[in-house]
């Protein structure tokens, strides 16, 4: 059988983490166990929700050259219920097949197609649940005059420190991270030490 998998990854960290490759193993791995000839998509940081996915929509437009389409679990392929199960009918419609692995979907039984629905129902309510307590968490901050963002995790005294190792002891960001644990017990990597040592 000759199959599309497809990799989507929404954020430039989940590059850095090697998520597309993961995904892009897993399909690989279960093509060859089925003895499937496959041709990878990707979306490299992306949202699902965005109407600008080259290697989704070159996928779409070129489906019926596969006999299915296959992604590492569903919302790779896409987070609004309604696209979703519209996009993967429109595939059925056009003779091809869709199989996600993680929630064990096969387009090609009636368990499958309703299995679906149940699935992409929930994640639907999870992606409006999870926005629905980040706009609280905004709310409820601008409110009581909290900083939005992530907390830094040095002070303006401690950030001061890090520049002195740098500028007057030529200590190495590995070296000045392995400070911040021994005189303050907080953990910082590398890439923490240098965006606070060049931050204005």
């Amino acid at each position: 059988m000759n199959v599309a998998g497809y990799v989507r990854v929404s954020t430039e960290s989940q590059r850095e983490q090697n998520s597309h490759e993961r995904q892009r193993e897993r399909l690989q791995k279960w093509a060859d166990a089925n003895g499937h000839d496959i041709e990878i998509f990707e979306d490299i940081a992306i949202s699902g929700q965005s109407d600008e996915r080259e290697a989704y929509d070159g996928l779409m437009a070129d489906a019926e050259r596969f006999d299915a389409v296959v992604v590492r679990e569903m919302s790779r392929f896409g987070r609004s219920l309604q696209r979703v199960c519209n996009d993967i009918e429109a595939l059925h419609e056009r003779g091809v097949d869709f199989v996600s692995l993680k929630e064990d979907i096969d387009m090609t039984t009636a368990q499958g197609k309703l299995m679906l629905h149940i699935i992409a129902a929930f994640n639907q309510f999870w992606a409006d649940w999870s926005r629905e307590r980040a706009m609280e968490y905004v709310e409820q901050a601008r409110e009581n005059g909290d900083p939005l963002g992530r907390p830094k995790k040095l002070d303006e005294s401690q950030r001061e420190k890090v520049r002195e190792w740098r500028d007057e002891y030529d200590m190495s960001y590995g070296m000045i991270a392995k400070m911040c644990k021994v005189e303050w017990d907080i953990d910082v990597d590398q890439s923490t030490v240098y965006r606070y040592y060049n931050a204005e």
